[in-house]
């Protein structure tokens, strides 16, 4: 599909005039941003992956065929693409990065667990991430601080991004977004507050809508406070590095295939390390 293919699809799928608008000016921020030059670096094997804040990183359940469609096509919501059923069907979830940080000190931050819990000295129900290398402490967490009643979950990065947890998602697409034209991509990230209540229910899955406009204003480390929902997609040329799992990483045809695809890019692990360039 084309530009006008993708403007022909959003005309037929929303109704409500003031959401189309809102569809068919993210759609042209997306071609206005996609001609712009791919992201070089300067990394070499070996080196540390260091991430900016505004980072934008998302991770591909196909794995392999997920990635190549990206190429070919770019990032493109679901509505437009046929893809798996969302809560926000027309748009493409990114994980944003709110801090400066190590991708090593990222993915052990991820690859832990949310709780949530009544504080036993005030009441107040609080929630917060557990790191993978934590772990261990939470029943010590749990007795210091008093907590009487709590529940714990995986992250949501540990399951739709390569983890330190599970295999099944083994690619994870590091874009280029802080001080890049990408940004401008924001101003249709559905979860923040940039687009009315009215405008955008057309967006999201009919049978979560009410319960949406109540998280998005009230996030928490569940909703997340950490994710961003943008309409329409993300071009391919924001690409600047391919974070792959365990098994990915032993695989050579993979890894070089991975190359050819975006020769530009890096390919880091798990250990936050770069392993081809």
């Amino acid at each position: 599909m084309d530009k006008i293919d993708y403007i022909n699809k959003a005309e037929k799928l929303v109704e409500n005039k003031n959401s189309r608008i809102i569809l068919l000016e993210q759609i042209e921020r997306y071609y206005s941003v996609s001609d712009c030059p791919v992201c070089k670096h300067d990394y070499k094997v070996g080196d540390a992956v260091f991430l900016q804040k505004g980072t934008f990183l998302h991770g591909t359940y196909k794995n392999m065929e997920g990635l190549r469609e990206i190429v070919r096509h770019g990032l493109i919501a679901g509505a437009f693409v046929g893809g798996r059923n969302s809560k926000y069907p027309f748009s493409v979830g990114v994980w944003n990065l709110k801090r400066d940080c190590f991708l090593k000190d990222y993915i052990d931050f991820y690859s832990g667990g949310t709780i949530g819990y009544i504080d036993g000295e005030t009441g107040v129900f609080k929630t917060e991430v557990i790191p993978y290398s934590q772990m261990n402490t939470v029943l010590e967490h749990i007795l210091v601080n008093n907590l009487y009643r709590w529940g714990m979950e995986q992250t949501k990065e540990a399951r739709f991004m390569p983890s330190l947890v599970q295999e099944k998602v083994e690619i994870g697409i590091i874009f280029r977004s802080a001080n890049s034209p990408l940004k401008q991509l924001l101003k249709g990230d559905i979860l923040t507050n940039a687009i009315s209540d009215e405008n955008v229910k057309p967006f999201i899955h009919e049978g979560y809508y009410s319960k949406f406009l109540l998280d998005r204003q009230k996030k928490d480390d569940f909703f997340t406070n950490r994710e961003s929902a943008i309409l329409f997609g993300i071009p391919m040329n924001f690409i600047e590095g391919i974070l792959v799992g365990r098994k990915i990483e032993k695989d050579k045809n993979v890894l070089q295939e991975i190359k050819e695809l975006l020769p530009w890019i890096y390919i880091c692990n798990l250990d936050g390390k770069v392993i081809m360039t």
